[in-house]
């Protein structure tokens, strides 16, 4: 009988530290993706394709231009190559197959160009979660 219970608490145990394990790596994955180059992923969720971005500085010189076809439906990370003296704020510009063109706030504060936006293109909204430092 004490063999069963303590095999029952062993197992219990490797359960939490797994969970534990989990939690844990997750939770690293995310501070270090804070401290990567700046990264903005695309999800065209759009009838059109995206053909150009334009990815810069607010009130700044410094912009990168992402010239491969997004097609409709699919998702496309871009690292785009910024310069920033103090802080600032980061924008993209997109076009879309039809000529017409957007332009929306990625991350409203930074100061290291570091992180990461998700924006998500729909025909009537774009939606924009950012996570940069």
């Amino acid at each position: 009988m004490k063999i069963k219970k303590r095999s029952i608490f062993m197992l219990i145990g490797v359960f939490f530290l797994m969970i534990l394990v989990f939690i844990g790596i997750n939770w690293l994955r995310n501070i270090i993706d804070q401290f990567q180059n700046f990264s903005v992923t695309i999800k065209n969720k759009s009838d059109y394709d995206i053909v150009s971005i334009e990815t810069g500085i607010i009130k700044g010189a410094s912009n990168d231009i992402y010239t491969e076809k997004i097609m409709s439906g699919e998702t496309r990370e871009i690292n785009p190559i910024l310069n920033l003296k103090g802080e600032g704020a980061i924008y993209i510009k997109y076009t879309d197959s039809r000529g017409a063109t957007k332009e929306e706030t990625v991350c409203g504060y930074t100061e290291y160009l570091s992180g990461n936006s998700k924006v998500t293109i729909s025909n009537d909204k774009v939606t924009i979660e950012q996570n940069c430092m």
